[in-house]
């Protein structure tokens, strides 16, 4: 699915910020292993997997901390505030070939500076100007943005509800249900370290051990 499908179940879009909207994207394909690291990088982009899987991690002290998996049709979203903890470490894993849709931020906060002075009122009784196109060019952003925010607050309220209330066992079945290819995408102590599980307990679960 493209972004433009869960934008407009979101939003009605006109065909101008349809069509601007998808000018400003970028598409490109990473291959299995590639990485985007660092806050410069991951502040300035918006991304979505088109097709493929990627991790979001950050090491301390030596050690990596998978903070969540993206795959087909999902956005990647680094939360603010780790962002700036962790501006050197905070990674973006491509663990499958990956198709990439993406929209630089940087663009977009130029497009609100641009236009924040933009004067659309009218008289009463006047036809409505024409829309700048740094405005279309504002709402179509901020609708990608809006999206993406959006969807990640339900992977949030999902992830929370599921760290919170199931067991070992039943987080790891949430995770083969939620994504079936990451057993073959993921090591498992990166799959471990997303379940907040030791290897030797994500063995123990897989062997029915535990």
């Amino acid at each position: 699915m493209h972004p433009l499908e869960h934008i407009k179940s979101f939003a009605k879009m006109t065909p101008e910020i349809e069509a601007t909207l998808s000018n400003l994207m970028i598409e490109r394909t990473f291959k299995k292993g590639e990485i985007i690291r660092g806050a410069v990088n991951l502040a300035n982009c918006s991304y979505y997997i088109k097709q493929g899987a990627a991790r979001l991690f950050i090491t301390t002290n030596g050690k990596e901390h998978t903070l969540s998996f993206s795959f087909d049709n999902e956005f990647i979203v680094a939360p603010l505030h780790t962002i700036k903890e962790h501006p050197d470490t905070i990674t973006i894993q491509f663990i499958e070939t990956t198709e990439v849709i993406y929209l630089p931020i940087t663009r977009i906060k130029n497009i609100l500076k641009d236009s924040s002075g933009a004067n659309t009122t009218h008289p009463q009784g006047e036809h409505a100007p024409q829309i700048p196109e740094t405005t279309i060019e504002t709402i179509s952003a901020l609708l990608f943005l809006n999206t993406a925010l959006s969807r990640y607050t339900s992977f949030l309220e999902e992830r929370i509800y599921i760290m919170q209330t199931l067991n070992a066992p039943q987080r790891y079945q949430w995770l083969i249900n939620r994504y079936p290819r990451i057993s073959k995408s993921a090591t498992t102590t990166q799959i471990a370290s997303y379940l907040g599980l030791t290897k030797e307990t994500l063995y123990r679960i897989r062997n029915n051990k535990y």
